[in-house]
């Protein structure tokens, strides 16, 4: 990454290496913290921890800019730890390797934490820069951002004292974002009774992998594959032979799209062949229609251990219905905004555990910029699951950020953009959770505003960021700062 060094971005570089040096996945910031605190020490820059450990660092203005209006800027600590199957990667140890890939930067088969490293980056270069011009600046890092906005529910409502928030958050370079959706999590557990198989019987694990995945917002409207829909799809192709589920897992996270999911199923060994036949049918078919999205797709099938145990006739048919039948994708777009999801809906997750609770853990994430139309899905939702006996919490609710059409953020950066860069960019709603949604509720006179260098695929081992697109945010940046009065 040191080659970076030399662009005119190289501060934020220069951090973003330390940040990727450094282990951070959500609930285990404590490692990177403690750095910034200490650096923050060093750099005589006031730093203060929350009790859910947000860092609050403030930084006064540059001479003659002391009565400008009081600037946050805002990032998260926290990064989204994803990895390719045959990847051999401890986030809770190892370091993010990085791979300059033309004009990207991308990790080894792992995510890379440009999801928000890079405007934490940025945050921290500003602070650093004593060359600087702008009014007050609090620099705002909040803590377990992406498993539930933990940090920015704990916000306490008295401990920043600027006016403007800038949310470094956003992955499209060119597009400024003025509101966001919201999000709800539908819990489900789901009860299931087993029994014992034969000792004659056989058993087969299938497996299907290589699926891009993604964020769970922003690459919903891509067509790409859920492997826990798609493998119900295929158990349900088997529907000719006789079979049993023993065990169902996929996905690991309620706001990426599962890229892998497999099952055990048993059945009389004779059906080897025909279940075989099938499944390479099934390869076939899916590698056509995903052929554009998610061109490494595998299925396979392998004869596995006989379990001890399988499902009953009537939990399987309620486990395979509950998933099928479970709405998964795009919902509603959004009338006001070209291109933009408006509702939508991400099965996850699919666990299974085993005694004393016999039951299937199976989490959707629901999104919304209407907060009406979210929680009515997450009903409908909660509803279609107890059909099938399933025990249903709505739990990490948070609200959308609506637009401000009166925002002078937005005026400022626009104007600046189109200084800088001779184009007008975009006045944009992510169909993603940003934390400026909270915010609303606790510092309602905030005028908030949200940006980022281009991030592609964030959430999953493909995720890469645009260099040239860090240059230009870090222009931009800059010259708001400068410019806001």
């Amino acid at each position: 990454m040191q080659q970076l060094q030399s662009l005119h971005s190289a501060p934020i570089w220069v951090f973003f290496e330390k940040i990727c040096a450094i282990p951070h996945p959500s609930k285990h910031e404590d490692q990177l913290r403690n750095w910034i605190i200490n650096w923050a020490a060093e750099k005589n820059i006031s730093c203060i921890k929350d009790k859910k450990g947000n860092l609050i660092l403030k930084k006064p203005a540059s001479i003659g800019f002391e009565s400008k209006t009081g600037v946050i800027l805002q990032c998260h600590l926290d990064m989204v730890p994803q990895k390719n199957n045959d990847k051999s990667h401890d986030f809770l140890t190892d370091p993010i390797t990085t791979i300059i890939d033309g004009e990207w930067l991308r990790a080894d088969n792992t995510t890379l934490g440009a999801d928000n490293g890079i405007g934490m980056a940025s945050c921290l270069a500003i602070l650093d820069d004593d060359t600087l011009q702008h009014g007050p600046i609090e620099v705002l890092m909040t803590s377990d951002e992406e498993t539930g906005m933990v940090g920015a529910f704990a916000l306490e409502t008295n401990q920043l004292e600027g006016k403007i928030l800038i949310n470094t958050d956003s992955e499209q370079e060119g597009e400024l974002y003025v509101g966001c959706a919201g999000g709800i999590n539908v819990n489900v557990l789901l009860p299931y009774e087993k029994m014992e198989p034969d000792i004659t019987d056989g058993a087969f694990e299938i497996t299907i992998s290589g699926l891009k995945g993604g964020h769970s917002g922003v690459d919903i409207n891509l067509g790409r594959a859920n492997a826990v829909k798609e493998l119900a799809t295929v158990l349900n192709n088997l529907d000719a032979t006789p079979f049993l589920i023993s065990s169902f897992t996929g996905g690991s996270l309620r706001n990426a799209i599962p890229r892998e999911a497999k099952a055990v199923i048993v059945c009389d060994p004779q059906y080897k062949n025909s279940i075989e036949t099938v499944i390479n049918t099934l390869q076939i078919s899916l590698s056509d229609k995903y052929k554009e999205t998610d061109s490494q797709l595998t299925l396979s099938i392998q004869a596995c251990d006989l379990p001890s145990s399988m499902l009953t006739h009537h939990s399987h048919d309620d486990l395979l219905n509950a998933i099928s039948l479970c709405e998964n994708g795009i919902v509603a777009m959004d009338d006001n905004f070209p291109n933009v999801v408006e509702t939508s809906s991400n099965l996850g997750v699919i666990k299974q555990q085993s005694d004393p609770n016999n039951q299937f853990f199976i989490q959707v994430l629901v999104r919304s910029q209407i907060e009406e139309d979210k929680l009515q899905h997450a009903n409908l939702l909660a509803e279609h699951f107890k059909k099938y006996s399933g025990r249903v919490t709505l739990e990490g609710n948070y609200p959308g950020w609506k637009p401000n059409k009166d925002s002078t953020v937005y005026s400022v950066m626009d104007t600046q953009y189109q200084t800088l860069f001779g184009a007008k960019p975009k006045a944009m709603v992510i169909h993603a959770g940003l934390e400026c949604g909270l915010f609303c509720n606790k510092y309602p006179d905030w005028d908030m505003i949200s940006c980022g260098p281009t991030i592609k695929f964030p959430h999953s081992p493909d995720e890469k960021v645009e260099i040239a697109s860090v240059d230009k945010y870090w222009s931009l940046l800059k010259a708001t700062l400068q410019a806001i009065d």
